[in-house]
């Protein structure tokens, strides 16, 4: 079974799917929304409304994923027709008039079609009118004999030099001097295209509902023969992205995310870097399996592909070697260093160098191994439940925020939980897949207030 998704909002107000069209209704588009969704092959999303200015907009990127999936997009009247218009030659879909007066260049401002509006408990009721509709209702007052064609391009130019939070039929008169037009004669044109209101950007959502409801299952990218390209790349923005999206199996759309209880382990179980460095090893074993044709398995296996990579010399019998081995001493404690195997060296090496790509390291390969765990599932309750006391603490003391706790008092918690001295601390960090210890004092600043007054948690 296919699923229809449609992001929607102030641009039509009130709007309930049909009966029987299979659609889910989903509030303006945001950064992230579209990589949470459980989309599969076959799917279809339309976009009509889109968050921007306060909350960050939809990436193209992310559209971009999204299509390499084999889902179908489709765009129309907002932020759906700007996207579209941009992305169509990658297998996007526009939809409507307001999307073929950006691909053709009639329109150029974002803000063309940008609006106030209300919360989602006023069902987005907007309070600003937005420049495509003005545009369209002066239109039809020329064509009325209300007014030239040189008055209505008098005010749409006053418009555009205001916010689009102040445009609206009911301050035409306030446009008198930019336009240099008399205040009643704005006022008599304000009302009469009230009274005749052009909606075209509603008027483009209900033709983008009404494909919706007629399409079959979609075919992303490589169903649209305008598509260029080959997959998306997957950089170290999408990767964080994708992973920030996930959810923690049966969890609700609020929680924190599957990255936010990969955390808890990260920092606070005692088995994680064990647990870590099990699955790295074992991940580069089948890597070399599967590119070298190397048919040992297992950690030996792992640190022969960093042979075959020509990353060290091949280790020799009795593990004591010197040569070819100097770059591991920043990798190691003192130590390990004096006592350590020069197989356990290396393994160490491999697992706390590890990235799957540059600048991406191993969280979604953590995340798809972790996730079906018991252990997995009380740690996303325990990050749920120290993202709840952080938000609580932060409204009950408006002088509070994570950003503000010092970060020796963060140090010394993960000190105390990890063991060890503060001379191995960002060895420590490696092992549990963090790039410093000072990045992981960053990433523990949501959990300390809860954990530090029960570190049992």
């Amino acid at each position: 079974m296919t699923t229809r998704y449609l992001f929607l909002g102030p641009t039509a107000p009130g709007f309930v799917p049909p009966p029987g069209a299979g659609i889910v209704l989903r509030p303006p588009v945001a950064a992230g929304d579209l990589l949470a969704l459980p989309l599969v092959a076959g799917d279809t999303v339309a976009i009509v409304d889109g968050y921007f200015h306060h909350v960050r907009a939809v990436p193209h990127k992310e559209i971009l994923a999204v299509l390499d999936r084999g889902v179908t997009v489709l765009g129309a009247a907002s932020t759906g027709a700007l996207r579209a218009a941009e992305l169509d030659t990658f297998g996007m879909r526009g939809v409507g008039r307001i999307y073929a007066d950006y691909r053709r260049g009639r329109l150029e401002a974002d803000d063309e079609v940008a609006l106030l509006h209300g919360p989602p408990e006023s069902g987005y009721r907007p309070m600003s009118e937005p420049l495509v509709n003005i545009r369209a209702g002066l239109a039809a007052a020329v064509a009325d004999g209300v007014c030239t064609r040189a008055t209505a391009d008098r005010v749409v130019e006053a418009l555009r030099s205001i916010p689009y939070s102040d445009r609206s039929y009911q301050r035409f008169a306030e446009l008198a001097g930019p336009s240099g037009l008399a205040p009643g004669e704005l006022t008599a044109l304000g009302r009469h295209c009230a009274r005749n209101r052009r909606d075209v950007k509603r008027a483009d959502a209900l033709a983008l509902v009404e494909l919706l409801r007629a399409e079959g299952p979609g075919g992303g990218r490589s169903g649209h023969s305008g598509c260029s390209g080959g997959p998306v790349p997957r950089t170290v923005f999408l990767a964080e992205w994708e992973d920030r999206s996930r959810r923690p199996p049966g969890e609700r759309a609020d929680h924190p995310g599957s990255r936010a209880a990969l955390r808890v382990l990260q920092l606070f179980s005692p088995d994680f870097p064990a647990m870590r460095r099990a699955r790295i090893l074992s991940w580069l074993a089948r890597e070399c399996a599967e590119s070298c044709g190397s048919r040992p398995t297992g950690p030996d296996a792992a640190v022969a592909h960093g042979v075959h990579r020509g990353v060290y010399p091949e280790p020799d019998a009795g593990g004591r070697h010197e040569d070819g081995f100097a770059f591991l001493r920043p990798w190691l404690t003192e130590e390990e260093t004096a006592g350590g195997d020069r197989l356990d060296q290396l393994r160490l090496f491999l697992s706390r160098s590890f990235e799957i790509d540059p600048g991406t390291g191993a969280d979604a390969m953590l995340l798809d191994d972790l996730e079906p765990t018991a252990e997995f599932a009380r740690a996303a309750r325990t990050a749920a439940a120290c993202h709840r006391f952080t938000d609580e603490l932060s409204r009950s003391r408006p002088d509070f925020t994570v950003d503000r706790i010092l970060p020796g008092r963060i140090a010394d918690l993960l000190l105390a939980q990890w063991g060890g001295t503060r001379a191995d601390a960002e060895i420590h960090a490696l092992d549990r897949g963090f790039d410093s210890f000072a990045a992981a004092i960053e990433a523990a600043r949501p959990y300390y207030p809860l954990i530090k007054l029960a570190p049992r948690t």
